[in-house]
């Protein structure tokens, strides 16, 4: 009997030593590190389960651009002035922005013009918003010596002569999205910065504050109206009179 009691005992550590050991659980991690600057680091620890891969961006538009530009800069009694007129324009002051204007101010392309046309052209619906805007837009110098003019917006007084002027449009922004409706809801199939584009179908087709258009890699869609600009829209005209002051003398539109 001693010896079957012992049997047990002697299988019981035997057992013990041979029960599976449970396997060690590790743990991946992925270390990102951003220099913020010269003298700091920040570290910032995921686990590898955490990664979420992200969806891939809208393709940047390959193109014609048409990059900003302000001459403006190299005459700071030039700067000063449009300052001077910027201020009073957003004031919606006519009276104040005729004074700033050369009595013969050039207003259309046709008969009229003159201090009474101005002020007309400056009630018609949206032209101190759109005066406002081309006022900081820069622009470039036309012409030497005394009759050496300045002219605003860039998209007007820069605009390269291969793309037509009536067909086109110029985007006045970075990474504008493309949209494929006239609906910021819809995907965004592109993004735009400062591309030369062309307008897509009738202008009819444009729904309010969108405007439909193509981009020379081939792409279609819609973008906010306020993002592009027609070389032929409203522009600025700055000459210096005789006494050497500046002063506007043309607010046109068309060709």
């Amino acid at each position: 009997m001693k010896r079957l009691l012992l049997i047990p005992l002697l299988l019981l550590p035997l057992a013990c030593r041979e029960k599976p050991e449970s396997p060690a659980v590790t743990t991946t991690t992925e270390t990102s590190v951003t220099e913020t600057s010269a003298t700091e680091t920040t570290v910032t620890e995921t686990t590898a389960t955490q990664t979420t891969p992200t969806a891939p961006s809208a393709p940047a538009v390959q193109g014609p651009k048409l990059t900003p530009v302000d001459e403006a800069t190299s005459d700071p009694s030039l700067v000063a002035f449009r300052n001077e007129l910027l201020a009073a324009v957003r004031k919606r002051d006519a009276d104040a922005v005729a004074a700033l204007a050369d009595p013969k101010i050039r207003t259309s392309f046709g008969g009229g013009g003159g201090a009474a046309d101005f002020k007309r052209n400056l009630a018609q619906k949206g032209v101190w918003e759109d005066f406002e805007l081309l006022l900081t837009q820069g622009g470039t110098f036309v012409g030497e010596g005394p009759g050496r003019s300045f002219w605003a917006p860039y998209v007007y007084s820069a605009w390269p002569d291969a793309h037509d002027v009536f067909a086109s449009l110029a985007v006045t922004g970075e990474n504008v999205p493309l949209y494929e409706k006239a609906d910021k809801s819809s995907p965004v199939i592109a993004t735009l910065s400062y591309d030369i584009v062309q307008r897509a179908g009738d202008i009819g087709r444009d729904v309010g504050e969108w405007q439909n258009v193509k981009t020379a890699d081939g792409h279609t869609g819609w973008v906010e109206a306020r993002s592009v600009r027609s070389p032929v829209g409203y522009r600025a005209g700055f000459l210096k009179n005789k006494d050497g002051k500046w002063q506007i003398n043309a607010l046109v539109a068309g060709d």
